[in-house]
Parts: structure tokens; sequence; C-alpha cells
């Protein structure tokens, strides 16, 4: 009688496998995982390829600082160094929801640095009834590279975040995209919700979040039919404002926050225009020198560059599902755990 292969008794499977030599054995016990493309910025090209740390296999990059580099998959957050091939697994995160009839709604992180301390700051918000009142509230807790715990501190979230990661980190800083409340009775058009909208931030000295309008690239209450994604631009952050889905003026738009002391509505001056492009796409970030990496609606990689109207398709690996993300790498030989070292800038 003929076994089918995929009915084979698991204790004749394993006798056979225990008879294999671990090269091929290797060969079959391959985990899907995530591929990191390293991308010089001098040349364009994919100068490195390599995998994360296998306990992470569909989280997220939360950011880079000085060599590290902070992943997140659910409680499960690292810090790596790719040029080491280091990894530290941080302890499991202490925020959890401590009355009976609230439940975790979502979690952003942001990752950073003061001196010479690594943070991960973890914001949760939680809803629920309470007293049979609705409860929505936040929590923020910070894990310190110098102590090697979590620890809650009393920051106070002054807007909703609705990514699991920051969209941007400078100079140690980490920075997101928030929003107001949704008005009463707002009518949901296309594109359209009407909802304040900021840059915010947190200072991993001060431990403290700063808030920050953003800018109208048109006429007035225009920024709401406009995408937007956070960069950095010749080392400011940068506010990348793309079309909708509905638009047809395909331009993107580049605005970098000034002197944060300046008011509020003048602390942001558009500095690039690119386009018309011929299909819509998103911009998934840009280098300080411009160059932008963008996918388009047939999800393909590209690096486009504003001055020279240079364009350059990215490999995918053969990857015909994935999610692309950006974070700006430089390789150091920091250690992932109580780094004592001064950052490098």
């Amino acid at each position: 009688m003929v076994v089918p292969t995929n009915h084979i008794p698991e204790d004749v499977l394993t006798d056979i496998l225990s008879r294999l030599p671990v090269k091929s054995l290797v060969r079959f016990s391959q985990e899907e995982n995530h591929t990191i493309s390293l991308i010089s910025n001098k040349t364009l090209d994919v100068a490195a390829k390599i995998d994360a740390p296998r306990e992470i296999k569909f989280g997220i990059i939360v950011g880079s600082c000085n060599g590290l580099v902070c992943l997140s998959q659910g409680s499960v957050i690292l810090l790596w160094n790719p040029a080491t091939r280091e990894h530290n697994i941080l302890p499991t995160p202490c925020i959890d929801p401590r009355f009976p009839n609230l439940s975790i709604m979502k979690i952003s992180i942001g990752f950073g640095f003061h001196l010479d301390d690594y943070k991960v700051v973890r914001i949760v918000y939680f809803r629920g009834l309470q007293d049979g009142n609705p409860v929505h509230a936040s929590r923020v807790e910070l894990y310190s590279t110098s102590t090697g715990s979590w620890r809650m501190i009393n920051a106070v979230v002054p807007c909703d975040i609705e990514q699991l990661r920051c969209g941007v980190i400078l100079k140690g800083v980490p920075y997101w995209l928030g929003f107001g409340p949704f008005w009463p009775n707002t009518i949901f058009g296309p594109g359209e919700p009407r909802r304040d909208e900021f840059v915010l931030s947190f200072d991993m000295g001060k431990e403290v979040f700063g808030l920050l309008g953003v800018p109208e690239p048109d006429a007035k209450g225009s920024c709401h039919k406009y995408s937007k994604k956070l960069g950095a631009y010749k080392g400011s952050v940068a506010l990348i404002y793309y079309p909708c889905l509905e638009h047809v003026d395909n331009f993107i738009e580049f605005w970098v926050m000034k002197d944060n002391d300046l008011g509020f509505d003048e602390c942001w001056s558009k500095v690039l225009r690119i386009g018309p492009f011929s299909s819509i796409g998103i911009p998934l970030g840009c280098w300080n020198n411009g160059v932008v990496i963008w996918q388009n609606d047939k999800d393909e990689l590209f690096l486009y560059d504003p001055f020279t109207k240079d364009v350059k398709k990215l490999s995918t690996h053969g990857a015909t599902k994935f999610s692309a993300c950006v974070s700006t790498y430089v390789e150091s030989l920091l250690p992932v755990i109580n780094t004592g070292i001064k950052d490098l800038y």
C-alpha cells in the first residue's frame, strides 16, 4: 500500500528526520522572517540584505537610532544591532487593563535616546465602561537601557495616535501624526475626515509630549484632502503631502518644521514640490537629501530623485505580498544592553 506523504505518522517522520545530517535538516527548518534591505545613500543600490531576529516574524520596525533598531510584534519588543547581529528582547511591558470592564483599544510605540540612554515609549489606549459611563483613557510607560526595565510615567498624551509606530526619529526624538476627536455630526466624505491634525513628539529627556499643528498646503481646510507621511529632509522633520485616490493633481509636497518657538501656524515652510506622476502611489519616506522611496499602486518599490528625476526600481526579493516601511540606519557597534555610549550626533 502506498502511503501519501502528507499522511506519514508523526513518529515515523520524527525517526526519518533524526537520521538526517544537520546540513540537510537546515534546508527544511528555516522559517519565513522579515527581510531588511540596506540601501546605500550614495549609490542608491541595495548594499546588503539581512533577516531580522526570529522572534519577530510579522512585526513592525519602530525605528532606528545610532545603529540600534527597535522591532515590535505584539507584546514582544526588542533592540537589535544589524551590524553585530546582536539583539535583546525587552522585559514584558507592564501596562494592562486594571479595571474589569476596560479593554486595550490600540497601542503605539516610539524609540529614541537622551545622552547615552536609549528608550522605548509605549502608549496604550483603553476604552470601555466604568461605573456605567463610557471611558476613553491612555497610559504611558517607558523602557530605559540604563535600568533595563519599564516604568509608568505621568506624561499626558495630548491627541490621538493611530499609527503602531512613530513616523520618524530625528536626533533621538520620535514623532507621530496625531488627530483630534471627530467633530459632532460629521459627514464623512472620501478622503475628508473632519478632524484636527497634529505632529506629536516625545522628549526622551524631559519625558513629555509636544504638539504642533500641521500646515495648510492650499486653501484653508485643504489639509484634510491630502494623505500625509512624516520623514526627514536635510536634518529637519518633514511632513509629506500626497494626493488621495480621488485626486488627479498627482504632486507631492514637502513641508519642513522650523523653529518651534515660532507661532503655532508659522513653524512650517514648503521646500519641495515634485510631480506630476503618471500613477497614484504612496511615499514611504525620504532621505535627508530628498530622495523619495515610493510604492506605486502595483506594490512596486522605487527610489525617486526629485532633482535629477532619476527613478530606480527596488527588488522585493520575490515577495508578491508585503508591507514596507522605511527607517534611516547608520551602522555602529553599539551594544544592545546598557549601551553606556554617548550619542553619535
